[in-house]
């Protein structure tokens, strides 16, 4: 295989639905670069909003928006997950072209609570459908191709949307918006043209309780874990911005510098961090790695305080290199749980519980990053790092209970007639046949 062809396949998927389910991520990312880039300059020079305005509505959005998780993934589960995503699609496409109508508050929040309702009902029926299109030995790789293409949509978004902040006028900002509108736009004209994977049909056998996947605590707990570990994210957006501003001696540029380095090694790195996650097993143990590295890098990054500038950003760049390994880790570790113990017939449910739950437990992650990095120097590090390592240990134990390195079985099977069988297993017979259509 020649370099070239190595380095296609570090980022795009094979041939098929799943590179069309690749394309939908970066152009949906492109968009929201363009957008996020220059979002808060939009609300406030001319929306006329406060920050404390924005901020209130952000927040207020955030907490309404994983109410409808749950909700959306049982409709996906009904009436077909690619459906459901589509109409969530054009959906935000409307709703962020209402920004252009803003000029007051009460307006901002009724815009921004609507993306937020949709943003959250699309996660699950996104995952769902990927489940669709995807094989066993596939799925948690697509989840991984998917996270590369918004790294990169991101990236070219947050270029593209440089003209209009050096620009700095209200036609600037608003072709962000328009910008990111379109890119919905192309998305759903993608998906408008997939297939719809196994035919709900074959997906409608239910049974038990309604709203089975939030009386299954493992699996809650499972995903608050998840949560935990996702707050690597607040540390590299926040809290490294404000340890090198107010702590160290390194030079506040070299705050994009590390934000690089970040962006570059998980485009480069995420499918290979993922391989081994396709079971719970392997997953649960992604997750105890990850809790290692991210314990590994506040430690390093706790050093840096009395460091000279240059030593400083050496340090640093080791801290963002264990920091993106965790980050890596603890993505493919909550794919390969959250598929691997979803009910198969339920999947959408289950992976809005898994949504609704990861979001509940990182809620308080800037807060909590923000507090431990300004107030509590080197000792705050650590232990937000120690909060890392207990949140990737735990995870072993509670996904895989009584289980060696084998294969593992589900917790409880959908109808209470069928036979355990490996994670391997069922997430193949949920396939029903659409490897049949994936290159």
């Amino acid at each position: 295989m020649s370099s070239t062809s190595s380095g296609v396949a570090a980022v795009l998927p094979p041939r098929g639905p799943l590179r069309a389910y690749a394309a939908t991520t970066l152009a949906d990312w492109i968009g929201n670069g363009l957008f996020h880039t220059g979002a808060a300059l939009f609300f406030t020079r001319v929306v006329g909003l406060s920050a404390t305005q924005v901020g209130l509505g952000l927040t207020i959005a955030a907490l309404l928006g994983p109410a409808v998780a749950v909700p959306a993934g049982r409709l996906g589960d009904r009436f077909g997950h690619r459906r459901v995503y589509l109409a969530t699609v054009l959906v935000r496409a409307v709703a962020f072209a209402g920004y252009l109508l803003v000029d007051n508050f009460g307006g901002f929040l009724a815009v921004v609570c609507v993306i937020a309702l949709a943003e959250s009902a699309s996660r699950p029926v996104r995952s769902a459908y990927l489940a669709r299109l995807a094989d066993s030995s596939a799925l948690v790789a697509a989840s991984a191709y998917s996270r590369v293409m918004l790294n990169i949509g991101f990236s070219l978004g947050s270029l593209g949307a440089g003209a209009a902040l050096a620009a700095d006028s209200r036609t600037g900002y608003a072709a962000l918006v328009v910008g990111n509108c379109a890119s919905y736009v192309v998305v759903a004209l993608i998906v408008a043209r997939m297939p719809d994977g196994q035919p709900p049909a074959q997906r409608a056998e239910r049974g038990g309780p309604r709203l089975r996947a939030l009386r299954d605590r493992r699996f809650l707990v499972l995903a608050a874990l998840s949560g935990l570990l996702y707050i690597n994210a607040d540390v590299l957006n926040l809290g490294l911005p404000l340890w090198i501003s107010q702590r160290t001696q390194a030079p506040t540029w070299s705050i994009a510098v590390l934000m690089l380095l970040n962006t570059a090694l998980a485009i480069l790195l995420q499918v290979r961090a993922a391989r081994g996650s396709d079971t719970v097993t392997g997953a649960a143990v992604a997750g105890w790695r990850a809790g290692w590295a991210l314990l590994a890098a506040c430690a390093v990054t706790a050093t840096t305080a009395s460091l000279p500038p240059v030593w400083a950003v050496v340090v640093l760049a080791v801290g963002v290199a264990l920091l993106t390994a965790g980050e890596l880790l603890s993505s493919a570790s909550g794919w390969g749980i959250s598929y691997g113990l979803a009910d198969p017939h339920r999947q959408g449910e289950f992976l809005g519980a898994w949504s609704l739950g990861s979001d509940l437990a990182r809620a308080g992650g800037p807060l909590l990053v923000a507090a431990l990095v300004t107030g509590g120097g080197a000792p705050g590090w650590l232990l937000l790092g120690t909060l890392f390592l207990a949140a990737g240990t735990v995870t072993v134990p509670v996904a895989t209970p009584g289980k060696g390195r084998g294969a593992v079985t589900f917790a409880a099977p959908p109808r209470g007639r069928e036979q355990p069988r490996t994670v391997r297993s069922r997430l193949q017979s949920s396939s029903g046949g659409v490897s049949d259509v994936v290159e």
